[in-house]
């Protein structure tokens, strides 16, 4: 008994002192704050572990995006070389060419489309069996499908986007296999072959067209060629670019000698 009354006296004194109280506060709280760590830890570990793997992977994709471009396809599109957009090139025949300012006079007019009571120059070229039936048309190299639709006067359209500045470009198809925002492959086939009111004359054809940075130029010129040596200039064109450079420095300088000749005369 005097043993609890000493122990009720010692903590009626203890509870009476000015610290007493504010310091079993922070002692209460300080437990509780404990406990709610020590429980929400494992927790907030593996949510710091999710979102760290979520990071890592966001950062995976955009270095991804940044060393392929925005622009790039598969690795193996790069050692591709532009086809014929058919399966079987030999059954096959180009029935109406690319207008060529620098072709004969002939050439020039073979390659006239006649349409709507006037007349214009094929942008690209048509292939035809010569049965005049339809045929799968082919990509003619890896891309992206950047237009995929029905046009009233040039039938159905399919447009693929490449590197290097390359677009190919398909039309007169009777259907469309593939959709905008497609990246297909070489050979994929986006259609079959039909006819339009445009290139009425060519019967059951697939007008075929490349552009290379906006501007047509003669498919038979680039195919079997690959995306990055189209445009480069050949051997032949450098030699007559070099051959008028030096035509034209010959000119200059004699021009610049004739006033000084004039000069000495008088």
């Amino acid at each position: 008994m005097k043993e609890e009354k000493q122990r009720e006296t010692t903590w009626s004194k203890l509870s009476k002192k000015p610290w007493f109280w504010p310091a079993l506060y922070l002692s209460v709280c300080a437990v509780l704050l404990g406990a709610y760590f020590l429980i929400q830890s494992p927790t907030s570990m593996d949510q710091a572990d999710e979102e760290d793997f979520e990071m890592e992977r966001e950062w995976d994709g955009a270095s991804d995006d940044f060393e392929g471009g925005e622009d790039s396809f598969p690795t193996a599109a790069r050692d591709e070389t532009l086809q014929m957009p058919v399966a079987d090139e030999d059954s096959v025949e180009i029935i109406h060419h690319f207008y060529d300012p620098e072709a004969s006079l002939e050439e020039q007019q073979d390659a006239l489309v006649y349409y709507n009571n006037m007349y214009y120059q094929n942008t690209g070229v048509c292939i035809a069996r010569e049965s005049d039936e339809t045929f799968e048309v082919t990509a003619a190299v890896t891309g992206e499908v950047v237009k995929a639709e029905k046009d009233d006067i040039l039938g159905h359209v399919v447009e693929l986007k490449h590197d290097n500045g390359i677009v190919t470009v398909y039309q007169s198809l009777e259907d469309l296999q593939v959709e905008e925002g497609d990246t297909v492959t070489q050979g994929t086939v986006l259609g079959m072959a039909g006819r339009s009111l445009y290139h009425k004359d060519s019967g059951v054809h697939v007008h075929f067209e490349v552009r290379k940075d906006g501007e047509p130029i003669d498919p038979t010129d680039v195919f079997h060629q690959s995306l990055e040596d189209i445009g480069i200039p050949s051997e032949d064109e450098l030699t007559e670019e070099e051959e008028e450079d030096d035509s034209s420095n010959k000119e200059e300088e004699t021009s610049e000698k004739e006033p000084a000749e004039e000069d000495d005369a008088s």
